[in-house]
């Protein structure tokens, strides 16, 4: 009997032995698993953050280039004349716009003056000729 109770305490062992290797290299499987995720996860945001630098550094460059700033010889303060230089040049198209809306209007106006004018004197013409033609009659 004692052989049954040490086979019996050997394939206890045993098997919990067995228990034991499975759960670890299922903890380890779930680890390289997570490993994984995570690595794919930091691939994933190197990649979006490339995509915003670059984003990010076509809007300056085209800003730049807008302004007319050689990104390799620029400086903030060369970046700042520009966009100054820019707004000034902006202003003066606004302005002579502006202008140039102020002065077709009242062209316009004075235009309409004028015919207004003209036809005022081809009512009063048409008005005496109708009051002659009915003198006569």
């Amino acid at each position: 009997m004692q052989l049954i109770g040490v086979a019996a305490q050997i394939a206890a062992a045993n098997a919990s032995a067995q228990a034991y290797e499975a759960s670890g290299e299922a903890e380890a499987q779930a680890k390289r698993d997570q490993a994984e995720a995570v690595e794919s996860k930091a691939k994933d945001e190197e990649i979006i953050r490339l995509q915003k630098l670059r984003q990010v550094r076509a809007a300056q460059r085209a800003y730049w280039s807008a302004a007319g700033i050689d990104p390799a010889t620029g400086s903030p303060v060369t970046v700042a004349d520009r966009s100054y230089e820019m707004f000034t040049l902006d202003q003066g198209a606004a302005l002579i716009n502006t202008r140039s809306q102020v002065r077709n209007l009242n062209n316009s106006a004075d235009a309409s003056i004028r015919i207004g004018k003209i036809q005022a004197k081809g009512a009063r013409m048409r008005g005496m000729m109708g009051a002659a033609s009915s003198w006569n009659t």
